[in-house]
């Protein structure tokens, strides 16, 4: 520690209290009043006014005025250690202050004008009083009253006190005499008062700084005997409040129970989300597990809009409407709990789809035959074109379209060259209004079936063209690999609707699977592979 000069108390009374609450309660109080060569501050005696105050409370008393410096070093062998001890400590200092670069200053009585390589002979060095406050972390309470008259300087010196760089678990007060006497009588002297809760009744002109524990103190309730770090530390975790750690590491930054303070203030601070969002992070979930997550939300009904392994806010979103359905705490993060019913509850969902759609594709084999035996079966034309307009996909399409492309070439060998040549225009074409204009100017001609069957089909397509062009371009941004065609065709096949062979190249045999897999799974029947086709098709890949 830097050299301390404490001054002539044997000039002045040293007044000990006749009864001490707890050993090492001290309080000094120095009030220059009278100076030799700068004006008096014939106020700072409202600060002895404290004397009977602080006895009453316990304190041995030490009361010094007008210190000079001709005495300064006579007491500091058997002061300090007094000052120093375990207990609670007030520091009270009274007027004229002056400051340097580094520090501030209480001027002695017999102080002329001192400069800055001076100012140690005639000044009470303010940085050595809080060092020795600072020796009893959250039991020391520093009070300065800086008079307000200007003194005499000289070079390197300044008016007035500096109260920066308050050590840890030191309070700070500073203001008029009179002001800071009534509050230190009235508020720190008063058994159970907390500090921190008097700012609103702070006199005027009294600053309030530095160490303001939320729950403790100065003079506890009762006047209890000194509390260890032991004893404080269970009486924090009895609170066990955020507030009570916090006035732990006010008390005892660098503590045995810092580190575990500091924690457990941390965890009280947090918010329902933060911990909810901390245990997710705490599951480190990689990329392929989030994206088994996407897909189990939507396969259960809550769209997560992607199944990219990225949890934005619209995977969010899902994540809390499907807490709220379950009846847990709704935060849009997730626990490992969580994570396994969802798991459970896809896998269900899975195999309930997978029931379904293999129940809708037997009952729809079912009609598919049911319908042929009426129609494309007898091998007419008229029946084979009634079969396709019903089942373009059917189980009997690639043997009607065989057979009536047959019919076709018979009827072209048939048919005179102008007919034909109408024929092949419209066919070119192939827009309604060029069959039409083939019916209208053939009525009788050779292929009147086949063109009546494409008006009807392009009269009344099974899905609108504006929706089997959005999913065209759905397929498109999709940009799907190589590896995710193979897999979709194999899992067509697993399903048993003949996508033909899973090499990733999707031909019309895949096409008219997935057209298939759409009918029986109730989605838009366009033959292109959609988002919602995907999740409903690779939940088959659900372990059960």
């Amino acid at each position: 520690m830097r050299q301390l000069f404490l001054g002539a108390v044997a000039a002045a009374a040293l007044l000990a209290a006749p009864l001490v609450a707890r050993a090492g309660d001290v309080a000094l109080i120095v009030a220059n009043t009278f100076y030799d060569h700068h004006p008096n501050a014939r106020e700072n005696r409202a600060l002895l006014n404290l004397v009977p105050d602080l006895e009453a409370a316990g304190f041995e008393v030490l009361a010094v005025r007008n210190l000079r410096s001709d005495a300064i070093r006579a007491e500091l062998s058997g002061l300090v250690p007094k000052l120093r001890s375990e207990g609670r400590k007030l520091f009270i200092l009274g007027g004229h202050f002056v400051r340097d670069s580094r520090n501030s200053w209480l001027l002695l009585s017999d102080a002329d004008r001192p400069d800055g390589f001076e100012i140690g002979r005639y000044g009470l060095s303010m940085g050595e009083i809080l060092d020795l406050a600072a020796a009893n972390p959250g039991e020391a309470i520093v009070a300065v009253a800086p008079s307000e008259a200007e003194v005499q300087r000289a070079f390197g010196i300044g008016d007035g006190f500096k109260g920066n760089d308050i050590p840890q678990g030191v309070t700070l007060l500073a203001g008029p005499p009179q002001g800071l006497s009534d509050y230190i009588a009235r508020e720190v002297l008063r058994p159970g008062t907390v500090l921190r809760d008097t700012a609103r009744r702070l006199p005027d002109g009294v600053t309030l700084r530095g160490f303001l524990p939320r729950s403790a103190p100065f003079l506890p309730a009762g006047q209890a005997p000194a509390e260890t770090e032991q004893a404080f530390w269970q009486r924090v975790l009895n609170a066990n409040t955020a507030d009570a750690y916090e006035d732990y590491l006010e008390r005892y930054p660098n503590g045995r129970y810092a580190a575990e303070a500091r924690a457990r203030a941390d965890e009280l601070r947090l918010t329902p989300l933060d911990r909810a969002r901390l245990g997710e992070e705490a599951l480190g979930l990689s990329r392929d597990q989030r994206r088994a997550i996407q897909r189990n939300l939507t396969l259960i009904g809550f769209d997560t809009f992607g199944v990219d392994g990225i949890f934005g806010n619209r995977t969010r979103t899902a994540v809390a409407n499907w807490q709220q359905s379950i009846g847990v705490p709704v935060s849009g993060y997730l626990t490992a709990n969580q994570i396994a019913r969802l798991d459970v509850a896809a896998a269900a969902r899975a195999e309930e789809l997978q029931r379904e759609a293999e129940e809708r594709r037997l009952a729809e084999e079912r009609a598919d035959r049911a319908f042929w035996n009426q129609t494309g079966a007898s091998g007419t034309e008229e029946g084979l074109r009634a079969y396709l307009w019903r089942y373009p996909d059917g189980l009997y399409s690639a043997h009607a379209e065989a057979r009536l492309r047959a019919i076709e070439r018979e009827k072209r060998r048939l048919a005179e060259a102008e007919e034909r040549e109408a024929w092949d225009r419209a066919v070119m074409a192939g827009t309604l209004e060029s069959y039409q204009r083939y019916l209208q100017d053939y009525p009788s001609g050779r292929f009147v079936e086949e063109a009546r069957a494409r008006v009807a089909s392009l009269s009344e397509p099974e899905t609108p063209p504006a929706v089997v062009a959005a999913a065209k371009a759905e397929e498109a941004r999709l940009n799907l690999n190589g590896f995710t065609r193979q897999l979709i065709e194999a899992h067509l096949a697993k399903l048993n609707f003949e996508p033909g062979p899973a090499d990733g190249n999707f031909t019309g045999e895949t096409r008219r699977a997935l057209r298939r897999f759409q009918r029986a799974n109730s989605l838009d029947v366009t033959g292109f592979v959609t988002r919602q086709t995907i999740v409903l098709l690779l939940a088959s890949a659900v372990e059960n």
